[in-house]
């Protein structure tokens, strides 16, 4: 096992060794990763993400290895909070997604705004198009929204939308007790099982839920669950709050 560090702006994790693979989740710039070979794929490697313990396959020339580089992502980082940053890194321009990390020392006049809350950070991403794995502006699904917008105020959950309700299930909170920011969960009508996560939007009495499905756009929500064009499309599953601070 080595330590490696994403030199590019994101990096396909896949379920197996293919490109044609399912797009499972994304490593961001910066995002410091372990490192296992695979028997006879030399341009494959096995990753596990430091941040939320995913593993997957991924092209091995997405990381560096050199251990001096990993050494200066380990230090003193930027977490870069637009959904897009310009960024001069060696011989070229790199255009970084939110989430993503620089070190201090290589930046040092950069000062990232951080979000003022969790929905603050979650409404930058406000249109961007749906991608099953995906974790930026250019296509996110919905656990990549949740996980994204709580990292980009401190706060570290799972990547997937089960994972996210089973973490965090102590937090629970009924429909009627729905604060703007709090994480809902919903499930597939017919199924019981979770597999949509959102962030509720509290307004003077309305509950709408921002999330990616299609797009990150704002629908209604009920008790029953998201309502689009009059029609039930998740049913409601649960609610919790976040986390006080990163577990």
């Amino acid at each position: 096992m080595m330590q490696g560090v994403i030199r590019v702006p994101l990096a396909p994790i896949r379920a197996q060794a293919d490109d044609r693979a399912e797009l499972v989740t994304q490593s961001l710039f910066g995002e410091l990763v372990e490192v296992h070979p695979v028997e006879g794929l030399p341009l494959w490697v096995k990753v596990r993400l430091n941040q939320d313990g995913y593993e997957g396959y991924m092209d091995a020339r997405m990381a560096e290895m050199d251990p001096e580089a990993v050494t200066a992502f380990n230090q003193d980082c930027h977490l870069l909070t637009s959904p897009l940053t310009s960024f001069s890194w060696g011989d070229q321009t790199l255009h970084l997604p939110a989430g993503a990390k620089v070190p201090t020392a290589a930046w040092p006049n950069a000062k990232p705004a951080a979000p003022s809350s969790v929905m603050d950070a979650a409404m930058r991403f406000l249109g961007a198009p749906y991608l099953w794995g995906g974790k930026s502006v250019l296509g996110m699904d919905c656990s990549g929204l949740t996980q994204i917008s709580g990292h980009l105020c401190g706060l570290t959950i799972p990547r997937d939308a089960s994972q996210q309700w089973k973490a965090l299930q102590r937090l629970q909170k009924q429909h009627s007790q729905l604060e703007t920011g709090d994480l809902v969960y919903f499930h597939k009508v017919g199924s019981t099982s979770i597999s949509h996560v959102g962030l509720a939007l509290m307004d003077e009495g309305t509950s709408q839920v921002l999330h990616a499905s299609g797009e990150v756009r704002v629908d209604d929500l009920g008790p029953e669950g998201i309502i689009r064009d009059g029609e039930l499309t998740h049913a409601w599953s649960g609610a919790t709050a976040w986390p006080v601070i990163s577990e």
